[in-house]
């Protein structure tokens, strides 16, 4: 007997009246399902329908639920399942899907209850899922799992599952204010110091004057880099399915390196940009990348030639910090992202290049990145204000 094909793929069947079938899957509609049908005496041309859909999914292997809702009766652990299969996995990048999928199938569906009604959750059980949360985890987890609950339960009033949203009844958690320990003037002069004579120097310099994430830095390719560096991959580790590739939408841009590595695009425009070079890291740059053995990937660092684990590479930053800094301090390896923003305004850099530079998409996204003004700055603004009157 043959494998039965997975559901939401496609079917194929010869129907009653002699004509082979092909039933494709529509986004449902008022949470109905769609289909659409193609029929056919001769098998083969139907079959190219379906192969021409499967074409249009290559890249992906996304996830399938377990079951379909009914709309009777639906369960928060089938809703969840559904959700995250349909809706979320075909639509959003892997790495922003899989943190979606734990967060409900960690948090969410085991403090709502797998098998409770979904038409039986009341903002009451929402407050519950949060003080449960909140007894294990951090306020910004809290806040995500708010987050994720509240969209998960939008799709289920649009696919009218559920008459309105409980979780949109509930206040959303405050955020969480961190502490950052960002490296002041005086630290990027010590860490500049000490990047110029390690081994790994340049790596972490480029973290600093460049304003790169971690995933770009690590990803940074040879012909990228010149008197500028065209910032437009980062490497990310990804899932991949069955069919060795990653679980992610048919848009979704990649390039495969190595086992479970990839060069992805940034999750926006804006974060694809170009970063002059400037000194020092300029002429430790041109010398590293001269003196550096070749690896078959074309990438300007590499962990003993192979591609680095941006999650390896946080952890290497702890030892760096506390051998620069000192292990009374807790600057994060994104806190150097932070810093260089601090230049650019110390500079003053005008702020739309900042945020073209550092590649964000509003100017109130870098201005959040911003450490409150030095006091060098501000006496050097109101000398300025002073001139006015002399």
């Amino acid at each position: 007997m043959a494998a039965r094909r997975t559901r939401g793929s496609g079917s194929l069947f010869l129907a009653k009246n002699g004509l082979w079938t092909v039933a494709l899957p529509l986004p449902s509609e008022n949470g109905k399902r769609r289909r659409k049908m193609y029929r056919s005496r001769n098998r083969e041309v139907v079959l190219a329908r379906l192969r021409e859909y499967e074409r249009s999914r290559a890249g992906t292997d996304l996830p399938s639920p377990s079951s379909y809702p009914t709309g009777e009766g639906t369960t928060v652990g089938e809703w969840f399942d559904y959700w995250l299969s349909e809706c979320v996995y075909p639509h959003l990048r892997p790495r922003t899907a899989d943190g979606y999928k734990s967060i409900a199938a960690g948090r969410i569906v085991p403090a709502l209850g797998k098998d409770t009604p979904l038409a039986a959750v009341r903002p009451a059980d929402i407050r519950r899922m949060q003080r449960d949360i909140r007894e294990k985890c951090s306020p910004t987890t809290v806040r995500n799992a708010h987050v994720v609950a509240a969209r998960a339960f939008d799709a289920a009033v649009r696919e009218e599952e559920i008459p309105r949203n409980p979780v949109r009844l509930v206040e959303q958690p405050r955020p969480a204010r961190p502490q950052l320990d960002v490296p002041n003037s005086k630290d990027v002069r010590l860490l500049l110091d000490a990047f110029r004579t390690r081994p790994d120097g340049v790596k972490w310099m480029t973290y600093l004057l460049t304003g790169a994430r971690r995933g770009e830095v690590v990803g940074l390719e040879l012909d990228r880099v010149s008197d500028y560096v065209d910032i437009s991959w980062q490497m990310q580790t990804l899932k991949r399915g069955e069919n060795g590739r990653p679980i992610a939408p048919s848009d979704f841009e990649y390039r495969h390196l190595y086992g479970g590595f990839f060069l992805t695009r940034p999750k926006s425009k804006a974060g694809r940009r170009t970063v002059p070079l400037i000194e020092p890291l300029r002429s430790l740059m041109r010398h590293h990348i001269a003196t550096t053995e070749p690896n078959q990937w074309g990438l300007v660092f590499t962990n003993k030639g192979r591609p680095i684990d941006p999650n390896i590479e946080t952890r290497r930053w702890r030892q760096v910090q506390r051998e620069v800094l000192g292990a009374d301090r807790f600057v994060r390896l994104h806190d150097l992202r932070h810093a260089a923003v601090d230049l650019l305004y110390a500079a003053d850099i005008p702020e739309h290049m900042i945020v073209e530079l550092v590649g964000h998409s509003t100017r109130a996204m870098t201005r959040a990145y911003k450490s409150p003004a030095h006091l060098d700055r501000l006496k050097r603004a109101m000398s300025n204000v002073e001139g006015l009157f002399l």
